[in-house]
């Protein structure tokens, strides 16, 4: 879907901000760009819809170069999405979602049954936000709508620049969580900035983890936590690594792997669904929410329950072979 080729950005005739990248993100990928404050990360996605020229190489996107495309015409074609969300003020919600449906021609009951579909979609009700300006919303939902006009001509691209970077801890994973589970309805071809290698370990498909202009790294989360290939890339992931790696896995997997306890009611305990992320069921337990935690599928029904226990065992499976020998204990 999109090939970089020995891609570089010149400033000033000597300032490298990308240098000779080159990496692939199949269709339907999720690849999150990452990386510390200017090391290259933004100008390389600018660079897919042509926002910042390519000085040299090139970028391939659907079997044709950037060169041989018409700027507006591709734009039309990828959505993006920015940390300020880029909502016209002076626009209805309706009108900003709308914008290249507009511009593409499209009739009125398509443009609204569109609007209706992905507003629903992002969890918030269409004839509520229809006629409101961005001023009325929080910021939460200001993000939500500008993952929805990014969606709204249906692109097969989409492009986000740090799209949840400014919001608050608690809102910005409720959001992470939501475009997760609308990613696995859409299935679009992503590429993610982000400064945070907790939301790249979280979102991603795959990682590409840049220093300086240059790739250190492009791999699977799991393979950059446990295998990073340099002192930088370790050094960029973190000590506790381990933990980190908690969230790659559900409960399921922690199920299926070393099984659930029969549960015991009288305990003091909580209910927690099988898709849950084993970082978050870790983080319940170690500040002592519950005894232990009740499995339940997505039907309700009761599957058994797990302790800090399991997730030690799930560890010692899955991931400290992997980390040779580094145990949770040590992190």
């Amino acid at each position: 879907m999109i090939q970089f080729n020995d891609v570089s950005k010149i400033y000033n005739g000597s300032v490298k901000a990308v240098d000779n990248v080159s990496f692939d993100v199949q269709d339907g990928e999720f690849v999150i760009l990452v990386g510390p404050s200017g090391c290259g990360k933004t100008t390389l996605l600018r660079m897919v819809n042509q926002l910042e020229d390519i000085t040299d190489g090139e970028i391939i996107l659907n079997g044709k170069s950037l060169k041989e495309l018409n700027k507006i015409e591709m734009r039309r074609k990828i959505g993006y999405v920015i940390q300020s969300n880029g909502l016209f003020p002076n626009m209805s919600i309706e009108k900003n979602v709308m914008i290249v449906p507009d511009l593409l021609g499209w009739d009125r009951k398509k443009r609204q049954d569109r609007f209706n579909h992905l507003m629903e979609l992002i969890g918030l009700h269409p004839d509520e936000f229809r006629k409101r300006y961005p001023h009325e919303l929080s910021g939460g939902q200001q993000q939500r709508i500008g993952v929805a006009r990014a969606l709204a001509a249906d692109p097969p691209v989409m492009l986000m620049d740090e799209p949840f970077g400014a919001l608050d801890p608690i809102i910005r994973n409720r959001l992470q969580e939501e475009f997760l589970q609308i990613q696995k309805e859409v299935n679009k071809t992503i590429l993610f900035v982000s400064h945070d290698i907790d939301e790249a370990v979280k979102m991603g498909d795959k990682i590409a983890l840049l220093r300086d202009g240059q790739i250190m790294q492009y791999d699977r989360p799991a393979e950059i936590l446990n295998h990073p290939k340099n002192d930088f890339v370790s050094e960029f992931v973190g000590q506790d690594r381990v933990l980190k790696s908690t969230s790659l896995y559900s409960v399921k997997d922690l199920e299926q792997t070393v099984g659930l306890s029969p549960h015991d009611d009288s305990a003091r305990i909580k209910t927690i669904k099988e898709n849950t992320s084993l970082r978050i069921i870790l983080s319940m337990l170690l500040n002592q929410e519950a005894d232990h935690l009740v499995v339940e599928d997505s039907h309700g029904n009761k599957k058994g329950s797990l302790t800090l226990d399991h997730i030690e065992k799930f560890l010692q499976v899955e991931v400290r072979e992997k980390n040779d020998g580094v145990s949770l204990q040590h992190e």
